[in-house]
């Protein structure tokens, strides 16, 4: 089956999608993971910026654009864009990647959509942690961020890894977690992988948090 990502503008959502995906997103998140969130409020409710979040879980990417009170865009593989399901998250903002992981191409696509005025999610690691542990950061988004100048919102998300781990194909009622830090501005004066270590850095904090409540 061909891929859809073609026939959409990458990092676009269609607006009734889009709200009819949070009335979904209530009803699911609420009674299968009795979601809560703290910090909400440190969300952009327009403008430009990116939300930076730990990843264990397919869970992560629907439950961040459930909480965001705009849409968002954010990258996802190439091969989960075919039939029904990839026509979906095509038009909830998905972004194509080139390859496995970021290139230049696809963080050229990411300061076209920032650029447009818009959020982007973006997981510092690069890939879902296998085993719910964090792993390094990635100097692409401390590229992406410099070069488009928003401010970042550290996420930290706790119980999608126990819910959908990596290699399962059906989810595990239980709570989810999630704790919104406070937006972050970076300036030219410091390296990517400065920014990147940074970024991961307030999530890790953001988890000590929840360790606490």
């Amino acid at each position: 089956m061909r891929s859809l990502s073609a026939e959409y503008p990458a990092g676009e959502s269609n607006r009734l999608l889009w709200m009819a995906a949070k009335i979904l997103g209530f009803f699911i998140f609420k009674l299968f993971f009795h979601l809560e969130v703290y910090g909400k409020e440190n969300i952009p409710r327009s403008g430009k910026f990116v939300i930076a979040a730990n990843h264990t879980s397919f869970l992560d990417p629907p439950l961040l654009g459930y909480i965001c009170p705009k849409p968002i865009a954010y990258f996802t593989k190439q091969e989960q864009l075919v039939g029904l399901f990839g026509m979906l998250i095509t038009r909830l903002g998905a972004i194509p990647l080139s390859k496995s992981s970021m290139g230049k191409s696809d963080v050229r696509m990411a300061l076209n959509v920032i650029k447009k005025g818009k959020g982007l999610l973006i997981f510092p690691e690069g890939t879902r942690s296998r085993t719910g542990q964090f792993l390094p950061a990635r100097p692409g988004i401390g590229f992406i961020v410099l070069r488009a100048e928003v401010p970042v919102v550290p996420v930290y998300i706790k119980g999608s890894f126990r819910a959908m781990p990596p290699g399962r194909n059906f989810i595990r009622p239980g709570k989810i977690v999630i704790r919104v830090g406070e937006q972050v501005v970076y300036n030219r004066q410091q390296t990517y992988e400065e920014v990147a270590q940074d970024v991961m850095k307030k999530i890790v904090e953001l988890s000590k948090w929840q360790e606490k409540s």
